[in-house]
């Protein structure tokens, strides 16, 4: 009774390291498992069926392959062009100006004025035709124009600007500058302010005679100790030429920055003292306003934009056009618009021009017949696709192995030995690994049943096991594969 007893209870003490083959049990395929095949061929004189445990082996190695190739839903997000189109236009050879009512959905504010924020785009019809040699739209210089004025110019770099037009040794000059402005700013004694390449260094202040002395660093790494007083406006500016200079004034300086930016200054930067107090603590504090503008860009007339699209620029006006420029001895090309292609404006709004043709009874283009404005935007959309997914080894000597080559358990891996512990080597390790009483009491299992489908966790990494497919004859070692395949 107490053999009993003790065999049942040393049953019941291993089944603790060992997980039923039907449970909770991890993917397995070709891409994170090893299989183990047995290569000894003759022991004590007796031959084993070494070729049939390879063929079941092999059969198990293509079985997961397959286990590799599921089903799976992937979701991704998408960029979708979508159109919008204007009414057609007749070439009636009139200038005609782009608006909402022909195509309300322009995605821009478009005008017959370039006034407020509003742009103008026009087309000069008596300078567009049909070129039946080509059978295509021909586009003459200055046929398409897009008007900006100073508060919508297609160069946004992103935040506020101003744009500034002059002339300059005779060409008429547009200058592009980032511009920030800032409102009730307060500092205290020893903080600095940086603006761009300024800075003012906070050092004293005097409430009663309501003046500070502030160091300010220069963007050439000159140090200048100046006064400030509160109410009054300093301007400190990089010219065109790299001079520095700071100049001071009793009220807003506003005719003085347009002559500053109109010189094409790098940099200019507007300061303010407008209050000074006692803060928490009793530190000594000035409340500031300021305004920076840098110069980022700047075009002449000629001056080409993008591709063929050229400015104009208007400072009596204050206006800045960009238009189709043709001028072949120039180098800009004579442009043509065919079947199946539009007229793109150089612009980041995704407009475009294109011509209707007209065909005839054989589908011969044979003219014009009106031309309208396109818009593309692309619409970002989630999309689920159902499709296959394959997890697989693309190292077939790294996923089928003798026994001789397994030296140790690897941690991210299955590992399935094929094979009873007289073919297979490898039950030599699992011995090493697991403990003799642990692999005496699977060995016990084969014999009394004649195989066993048993496993346990991998001692490294308890997300991947270690399953031994065992029998006392290769084919009761088939019906361990065979029932572990039909497991997963």
């Amino acid at each position: 009774m107490r053999k009993v007893l003790a065999l049942v209870l040393g049953f019941f003490l291993t089944g603790l390291l060992l997980a039923p083959y039907g449970a909770a049990l991890p993917p397995i395929n070709s891409a994170n498992t090893i299989i183990v095949l047995p290569t000894t061929k003759i022991v004590n004189g007796t031959p084993l069926h070494i070729g049939e445990d390879a063929i079941t082996g092999s059969r198990l190695g293509a079985f997961l392959v397959l286990q590799g190739i599921t089903t799976g839903t992937y979701t991704s997000k998408v960029s979708v062009p979508v159109e919008y189109h204007s009414v057609p236009v007749a070439d009636e050879n009139q200038t005609y100006r782009l608006n909402r009512r022909d195509m309300p959905d322009v995605g821009i504010n478009v005008s017959d004025e370039p006034v407020g924020r509003a742009i103008v785009i026009q087309v000069n019809f008596s300078r567009v035709y049909f070129n039946s040699t080509k059978r295509a739209a021909e586009f003459l210089d200055r046929s398409v124009e897009i008007i900006f004025n100073e508060n919508t110019t297609p160069l946004d770099i992103g935040g506020d600007y101003k744009v500034v037009s002059t002339i300059v040794d005779g060409k008429d000059t547009m200058y592009f500058y980032s511009y920030t402005e800032v409102k009730d700013a307060s500092g205290a004694i020893g903080d600095t302010l940086t603006v761009g390449d300024w800075a003012i260094e906070f050092q004293d202040i005097n409430l009663n005679q309501r003046e500070m002395l502030v160091d300010i660093h220069y963007p050439s790494g000159e140090l200048r100790q100046k006064l400030m007083e509160e109410g009054r406006y300093y301007i400190m500016y990089v010219d065109s030429r790299g001079n520095e200079d700071f100049e001071p004034f009793d009220s807003y300086p506003e005719t003085r920055i347009r002559e500053l930016l109109e010189t094409g200054v790098k940099n200019l930067f507007v300061f303010t003292p407008k209050d000074f107090f006692v803060g928490i603590g009793g530190t000594r504090s000035v409340i500031y306003d300021y305004w920076y503008y840098e110069k980022v860009r700047q075009y002449q007339d000629g001056e080409v934009y993008r591709g063929q699209w050229v400015w104009d620029i208007d400072p009596a006006e204050n206006l800045f056009i960009l238009y189709l420029h043709v001028n072949t001895s120039a180098g800009f090309h004579r442009v043509f618009v065919g079947a199946g292609k539009r007229l793109e404006l150089p612009t980041d709004w995704g407009l475009a021009l294109e011509p209707l043709f007209i065909r005839n009874k054989d589908g011969k283009i044979t003219g014009v017949k009106a031309y309208r404005f396109v818009r593309t935007v692309m619409i970002s959309k989630v999309v689920s696709i159902t499709a296959p997914r394959v997890q697989a080894t693309d190292d077939v000597y790294s996923f089928i192995i003798n026994d001789t080559a397994l030296k140790s358990i690897p941690a991210n891996r299955n590992v399935i030995i094929v094979g009873g512990w007289i073919s297979n080597r490898a039950w030599d390790l699992l011995e090493k690994v697991y403990g003799e009483k642990t692999v005496e009491n699977i060995k016990k299992e084969v014999m009394s049943r004649g195989y066993v489908v048993k496993i346990l966790d991998n001692p490294s990494n308890p997300r991947y096991k270690v399953i031994i497919l065992a029998g006392k004859t290769y084919s009761e070692t088939r019906k361990a594969v065979d029932e572990f395949m039909k497991s997963l």
